[in-house]
This record gives C-alpha cells, structure tokens and sequence, in this order.
C-alpha cells in the first residue's frame, strides 16, 4: 500500500491544485459496478462480464461501453439503462470504502496545504452525497460532478473548475483510472496522473500514457 502512495505522492510534487477523479481511483467500486451492471445484462439476456473483461470494455462515453456490452438502446434507451444504473448504484455504495492508500494521500496533501479538488463524471447530487458519507468533504475545495446521470465527459466542467481557482494549469494535475482522465487533462492543459486500481486496466493505461501508477504483483 505505502509503496503506491509513496509513488503517487512523488508524481505530485510541484503541483499546487490536485484534481482527482473519484469513482475507481479514489473510491473502490470496480467489483461493485460489476456486480449492478450484471443485473442489466441478465435482464436483458447478454452474456456476464468478471472484474477483468470489465476492465477491457469500459470505456467513455459510456454510451460506447454499453453498446460494447452489447445492449440495443432501441430495446431500452440508453437514458434509462443510465438512469435506472445510478440507482441501483446508489442503492449499496454507502457499503464500499476509500482505497486506503489514496486516503493516505489526501490527507498528507492536505497536510501540506494544497488544494484539491474532485472533477467526477457522476452527477452532483449523488457525488456531494457519497463524499459526505465518506467524511471527506473537509479535504476538498471544490467537487464538480455533471448535471445529470448520463456520466458524459468532464471537460466542460473541468474549464468551470480551472476558471475558478486562481491556480495556473502548470501548476495543477488530474489524477484519474481511466482514459478519459487522461483525455480531460489534454483537453484542459494540465498534466494528468493514472492509477491502475481502477475502471480500466494498466494494459491499455500504459499503452497510452507513462505516468502510470500500478499496484505490485
């Protein structure tokens, strides 16, 4: 644990304002997001996915990883698949918990007296709440989700986010598991940081980026 943390907290040196990604990086939900979106496939009678084909198919928009898994939106459209998703989601993440090393560094973070911020794909009002659970707001300055529950991309609200705080893009960071966090961080100018523990597996972060931070085998 002390060792992905240890090299996390080496990859942010420097940066002033630390912008963190919260479902799959901060929060550990792969095995439960696998679990709620076998619910749908099994309604819907398509094959099942494990935690590692999950992690070679998700993808952004999501409108793309359902259709990979292969669900016909003129079945179920894809605004209630998405919405009917958030809820069953919403209805066991007060069970889940905090990776414990990213937890180590927030805090330490904190200690230092950067500012950090959540830039999230989930919508506002269920992300404000999960935070909260989570005795984490404290340690936030800000936390941007999106207006609605069809996790679109973060870019819009991450121009919202640097517009807001005087800090420049050199001086900032996102840190993601996915792609997309490395997409969003090309998008707003600012470096981006991936950890391997989440939504996406190290195969296809590597490939694209190289700063990966990986759990030991």
């Amino acid at each position: 644990m002390m060792k992905i943390a240890q090299d996390l907290i080496s990859e942010l040196q420097g940066k002033k304002h630390i912008i963190w990604d919260w479902n799959g990086t901060l929060l550990s939900d792969v095995d439960y997001a696998v679990a709620t979106v076998n619910n749908f496939l099994q309604e819907h009678d398509l094959p099942l996915v494990d935690v590692h084909s999950y992690r070679k198919v998700f993808d952004f928009p999501v409108s793309k990883y359902y259709q990979n898994l292969g669900f016909d939106f003129d079945k179920e459209s894809f605004e209630s698949l998405c919405h009917r998703y958030v809820d069953k989601y919403m209805q066991g993440v007060w069970e889940l918990a905090v990776f414990p090393e990213m937890k180590y560094v927030l805090n330490e973070l904190h200690l230092e007296g950067r500012m950090q911020s959540i830039l999230s794909a989930s919508d506002q009002q269920s992300l404000d709440k999960i935070v909260a659970h989570f005795n984490l707001s404290p340690l936030f300055t800000h936390v941007y989700g999106i207006a609605d529950k069809m996790a679109a991309s973060k870019v819009d609200r991450g121009r919202q986010l640097l517009d807001l705080v005087a800090i420049s893009r050199e001086d900032t960071v996102i840190v993601g598991d996915t792609l997309h966090d490395l997409e969003v961080g090309d998008a707003l100018g600012i470096d981006a940081v991936l950890v391997a523990h989440g939504h996406q597996c190290p195969t296809r972060l590597f490939a694209k980026h190289s700063k990966v931070i990986a759990p030991q085998k």
